[in-house]
């Protein structure tokens, strides 16, 4: 082959290269493009413009938020409402049993973020002039624009979107607790979709570190919903009420949840209503729910409960979440629960009297 026709094929190559590069979706671009792009995909400047305000649903989670960012998340199954936080500007609170604290970073800074990712109905519109483009990253066969805060505080937000249509892929908070430990939460999305008239994610996955990971998945996505003139104000939780005694509990029942192992029912009775009671490990009970009464015995904490292989045997008991919860529940072990299972509602009356 003679020297010019070598000249020619590499110069060919790199030209070549670029074009198979551009034509993956890989061709970088400047971040103003990036972000408008991004925007487009999520159903325009004109569609954001008309929004008021956004709701969808998570699980036992609803989420509401402004134009302006200010969000709001509703835990529990209606009409219980155990858990609101809510997020407006650099005020960030929850109520979750009546107990209402101040949520400081890495959590504040999250939910902050959260808010405006909501609010731009999962584009970045909300964050423009706070990034700054980092390049691309590759994540197994996926090449995906990086861009960061370009300010990070308390807690770093990144944000990767896809090359070939622009939509959010991942989002990665990165910072430290109060306590000096590494917090890293990370939101993998799943390819948008329409839904009611919006291009969003139908579910994420959320994983931290040193914790296992959670999928979750959107529903009743809805814009523009009639809201009270307090609604980003008010913390106001519905638990029901309760009632205590020495060795009596008067409550509400809050949620069930039936498997082919039992049935668990969720109290709104506390640690503090308990011990007030004067419940103690082993105590027999009287549990009156539904228009039926069933002798339960009382395990202060799960540490307490017999082995698995005896309460497999059938089991009908009264103790502490096992993996962690803010009320005491009622389980229902290998035992038939078709007297009760179907009667309980949530705030339904339930009563425990110790024998």
């Amino acid at each position: 082959m003679r020297r010019k026709e070598w000249t020619g094929i590499w110069t060919l190559v790199p030209v070549l290269t670029w074009l198979l590069f551009a034509g993956a979706g890989g061709a970088e671009l400047p971040l103003k493009d990036i972000l408008q792009k991004n925007l487009e995909a999520s159903g325009g400047a004109e569609r954001l413009e008309q929004v008021e305000n956004f709701a969808f649903k998570t699980g036992d989670r609803r989420s509401v938020v402004s134009a302006a960012g200010d969000l709001k998340l509703i835990t529990g199954k209606d009409p219980v409402v155990t858990e609101i936080i809510l997020v407006k500007g650099s005020d960030v609170r929850r109520n979750s049993f009546d107990g209402i604290t101040e949520l400081g970073d890495p959590q504040k800074a999250a939910y902050q973020t959260l808010g405006l990712l909501y609010a731009g109905l999962f584009s970045l519109k909300k964050f423009e002039g706070r990034l700054r483009l980092e390049g691309m990253k590759t994540y197994g066969p996926e090449r995906l624009y990086h861009l960061t805060t370009a300010k990070p505080g308390a807690v770093r937000a990144d944000f990767f979107l896809r090359a070939d249509d622009f939509t959010l892929k991942r989002l990665v908070f990165q910072g430290v607790t109060p306590d000096g430990d590494k917090y890293e939460v990370n939101y993998d999305f799943a390819p948008f979709e329409e839904i009611e008239g919006l291009m969003i994610p139908p579910s994420w996955f959320i994983s931290q570190v040193g914790t296992r990971g959670n999928l979750v998945e959107l529903s009743e996505a809805r814009t523009n919903q009639p809201l009270a003139g307090d609604f980003f104000d008010s913390l106001e939780i519905n638990i029901g009420t309760t009632e205590v005694s020495p060795g009596l509990l008067k409550g509400n029942i809050l949620d069930t949840s039936a498997t082919r192992f039992g049935l668990t029912i969720t109290t709104n009775w506390r640690k503090e209503d308990v011990e007030k009671a004067g419940l103690r490990t082993g105590d027999r009970l009287a549990f009156l729910a539904g228009g039926s009464e069933f002798e339960l015995v009382f395990y202060a904490s799960a540490r307490e409960l017999p082995p698995q292989n005896e309460l497999a045997g059938g089991a009908r008991l009264m103790t502490f979440p096992p993996r962690g919860g803010d009320t005491y529940v009622i389980q229902f072990v290998g035992t038939d629960t078709a007297e009760i299972a179907t009667k309980l509602e949530p705030l339904a009356p339930a009563e425990i009297k110790k024998k």
